[in-house]
């Protein structure tokens, strides 16, 4: 099952990478270079996360639970609409005494601008997640990783040329859990 579904999000992203290649050949044919502005970018930024719908875990409360996740990004604006985005996350963590509960993964997917040359500017991205949890009850760990598709929906809003601040919605499937994110980010470009 797990290799049905590493080959599902390889031939996801290999789709994802050539609607890529297909858009800006597209773009480049119908603008000028001067219109055409791709550039690199970095960001890194902090959210809330909850699992499967619920504050982590446990409905006794005894867990402590920091549901403060945080990441850093880097990505490459393609054209008007369209960018190639990899992130880093750590989830957070869910702790009581000795046990603990925590995830981290790394995403490359893509991002759709909904609106061209706008300083706020909403947007869609799709990818694939790479993850990898740490378990650990009565003294047992157990870690666990694999591949999952991750989407979200968010809004950039224009400081500057060069800064922008990102709010966004996020969905990061785990096999059989899912982690809700929302979160607010800082983004600076590199022309």
């Amino acid at each position: 099952m797990k290799n049905l579904k590493l080959r599902a999000n390889f031939i996801v992203l290999c789709a994802l990478s050539s609607m890529a290649q297909t858009s800006m050949a597209q773009t480049t044919m119908t603008t000028t270079a001067a219109e055409n502005q791709s550039y690199f970018y970095v960001g890194g930024g902090a959210g809330y996360g909850r699992m499967n719908g619920e504050d982590f875990t446990n409905n006794n409360n005894d867990l402590t639970k920091n549901k403060v996740s945080w990441k850093a990004l880097v990505g490459m604006k393609m054209n008007n609409m369209l960018s190639v985005e990899g992130q880093y996350i750590d989830f957070g963590a869910a702790n009581r005494d000795n046990d603990r509960i925590q995830a981290t993964g790394w995403t490359a997917g893509v991002v759709l601008d909904f609106v061209q040359d706008s300083s706020i500017t909403p947007y869609g991205k799709i990818g694939a997640l790479m993850w990898e949890a740490d378990n650990r009850f009565n003294g047992i760990s157990l870690s666990d990783n694999g591949t999952d598709v991750t989407a979200g929906l968010g809004v950039r809003f224009a400081v500057s040329d060069r800064v922008a601040i990102k709010t966004e919605y996020e969905r990061f499937m785990l096999d059989n859990t899912d982690i809700d994110s929302l979160s607010a980010t800082i983004q600076y470009n590199f022309f």
